[in-house]
């Protein structure tokens, strides 16, 4: 008899281990983790990360795990909902298409619970890569499917699940186990896409972390769930988009999904990462400048304005959903940094009046997507010239991965002004050889005090 959903799930994190992976799989997750750790290092003195971070140091606990950047240790639950959120609070996190999936929530949860453990290298890479492919597999019908349109935000919702499964791989659960740690993982599963732009969407993604540990936990201690929790009417998948007979393939070898991870290079949602690369590509290749510009014109879809939805925006994280700040910083000649989308980024004088530059057009026509295939862009100038790109890839997406060397420069430009650069090289040395090291403390500590 095939297996239903929810056991399929189980039985594949119970069976597939690190020597499932390919070599470049490995290689990959490796850079993912340098790059996400950073974030976690910036967002520590960013508001979101400082609230989570507060929140914690007074609740106490026992001290089984770093709060990155914030100099103490409290449980694994609440360091991965501080350390994800700070992450996430960065608007750095490297995603994948079509499931909209990040990997900022993930990252911190399996170090996480793997300090705790004292899991090795191997573990926690084999913990990320299996608890990726079991939340991005489902995203990736689920999330255009028809989950967007309810409102969900499948990142941290499938999130919960596929660190509840990541973390069930680093306690080494029985089958029924980990089947039972995915069923309590819906229980506790949330994310909004009407909270984007706020607090609140950076600490979903800390929620998926603490619940993914919480529900594997509970799980080893005999809490039980629904068995077939995922499949049949009124189980998640229905609940999420209407699939209650949703099937698909999990990966091995070479095909897994963080090789369709993209890396982030602007503090600012993915929707606007190739939009802004073409303007700069534009402006370079022909010398513009802000002066020269007349109009930047980027056409969407319809998906698009639901998401990046505040052309003046008021804070740092309106401005990371800011298509019109985007692109004032691409034209504007200045260094694009974490620091631009700050609070004090929104106020740069120089940066608002050039918010009028940007005109958006949503085209009603095109098919629904969160990213969609492409961004047609056109740039006028003063002179009466126009410039068109059409968007459709930026340099960090799988097609034009960054290089470890890039990887690192991003990796240092969150770390920088927060850790001493010679420790900041120590650890991201160890995070780039992980599967050699026996466990995280050392790295984790280099990051932490």
């Amino acid at each position: 008899m095939m297996m239903k959903a929810t056991e399929r799930v189980a039985d594949y994190v119970v069976n597939t281990g690190f020597d499932d992976f390919d070599v470049e799989v490995i290689n990959k997750a490796k850079a993912l983790i340098v790059s996400t750790l950073g974030m976690a290092v910036a967002g520590s003195r960013i508001h979101a990360g400082e609230v989570l971070a507060r929140y914690a140091k007074e609740s106490g606990g026992v001290e089984q795990a770093s709060v990155i950047g914030a100099g103490f240790r409290t449980t694994s639950e609440m360091a991965s909902l501080v350390n994800a959120t700070a992450a996430h609070s960065t608007e750095l996190e490297d995603d994948s298409w079509p499931e909209s999936m990040y990997t900022c929530h993930i990252i911190p949860a399996v170090f996480a619970l793997g300090e705790e453990l004292g899991s090795s290298g191997r573990e926690i890479l084999e913990a990320f890569i299996l608890g990726y492919e079991i939340q991005a597999r489902p995203g990736m019908i689920l999330t255009d499917g028809g989950a967007t349109e309810r409102g969900i935000l499948t990142a941290p919702s499938l999130g919960a699940i596929g660190i509840a499964g990541a973390a069930s791989k680093l306690l080494k659960l029985s089958k029924e186990e980990t089947r039972m740690a995915l069923s309590l993982a819906v229980s506790q599963a949330s994310g909004s896409t009407r909270q984007m732009g706020t607090g609140a969407h950076l600490y979903e993604a800390g929620i998926a972390g603490r619940n993914g540990i919480s529900a594997a936990k509970l799980a080893k201690l005999g809490l039980t769930g629904e068995p077939n929790v995922f499949e049949g009417k009124k189980g998640y998948f229905d609940t999420l988009a209407g699939m209650p007979d949703l099937e698909f393939p999990l990966g091995r070898g070479s095909d897994l999904r963080v090789m369709a991870v993209g890396f982030k290079k602007y503090t600012a949602c993915y929707l606007m990462q190739r939009i802004v690369d073409g303007v700069i590509e534009i402006m370079t290749a022909n010398k513009l400048s802000a002066n020269d510009v007349e109009k930047v014109v980027v056409e969407v879809n319809p998906t698009f304005p639901e998401i990046i939805k505040f052309p003046a925006p008021a804070n740092g994280e309106e401005s990371r959903f800011s298509m019109h700040h985007c692109v004032a910083a691409a034209i504007s000649g200045e260094e694009i940094s974490v620091r631009t989308f700050t609070d004090e980024g929104v106020k740069n004088p120089k940066l608002q009046k050039l918010w009028d530059r940007t005109e958006v057009v949503v085209h009603p026509e095109w098919k629904r997507a969160i990213l969609g295939e492409s961004n047609p862009l056109t740039i006028r100038t003063r002179s009466g010239a126009e410039f068109k790109k059409l968007c459709v890839i930026s340099h960090g997406d799988p097609e034009d991965p960054l290089t470890d060397d890039e990887v690192r420069h991003k990796y240092l430009s969150c770390t920088r002004d927060i850790i001493d650069d010679a420790r900041a090289n120590e650890a991201a040395d160890m995070l780039f050889s992980l599967d050699r090291q026996p466990n995280a403390k050392k790295i984790l500590e280099l990051l932490t005090y």
